[in-house]
């Protein structure tokens, strides 16, 4: 299945990762870096003005008598709600709609690429990219074991931008 994302990449934002993907292996990063960004910001917007706006209108006693520190940490675990929903939905999505993943085998499943999984992947990327951002930004609330957890999770969501096939010996990626 091509990427179901209705925009192309950046002509210089694709040139930049392609430049940079032979030194990280990052192969398939550039035609799926604005889909990585594009979910950075979606998440940013749900915490910054998303569930502040739903956190009032459904709970408008209690989000108000919330600590700054206790806001912040009820509005990240909104935006870890809405990733995890967003990305379980579109991953059952993937899983039954996309039919160069049907074509493959079980080998290539794991190990292959289809438009629709760097699209999935990009948008769970974004989430912990996002994760380290706001780890980094609140260190004195959240501490080293969560943005340790955001860093190793997006470095381990990074990794399915390597061309695996290639490890394995084949010159081309299953199922394209």
């Amino acid at each position: 299945m091509l990427d179901p994302f209705p925009f192309p990449p950046p002509p210089l934002l694709s040139l930049f990762c392609a430049k940079i993907a032979p030194y990280t292996h990052l192969n398939t990063l550039p035609a799926h870096v604005h889909e990585f960004l594009f979910a950075f910001f979606l998440y940013h917007f749900i915490c910054l003005y998303g569930s502040p706006f739903v956190s009032k209108l459904l709970f408008p006693r209690t989000y108000a008598q919330l600590s700054r520190k206790t806001k912040l940490n009820w509005d990240v675990h909104v935006v870890s709600l809405v990733q995890s929903c967003l990305i379980n939905t579109l991953a059952i999505w993937t899983i039954w709609y996309d039919e160069e993943r049907w074509a493959m085998d079980a080998r290539a499943r794991i190990w292959g690429y289809t438009g629709a999984g760097g699209f999935l992947q990009a948008m769970a990327g974004g989430y912990f990219l996002w994760d380290v951002w706001v780890s980094i930004a609140h260190l004195d609330i959240f501490g080293w074991g969560l943005l340790a957890h955001a860093v190793s999770a997006l470095w381990v969501f990074s990794l399915g931008y390597v061309s695996y096939m290639k490890v394995l010996g084949q010159e081309e990626h299953a199922g394209s």
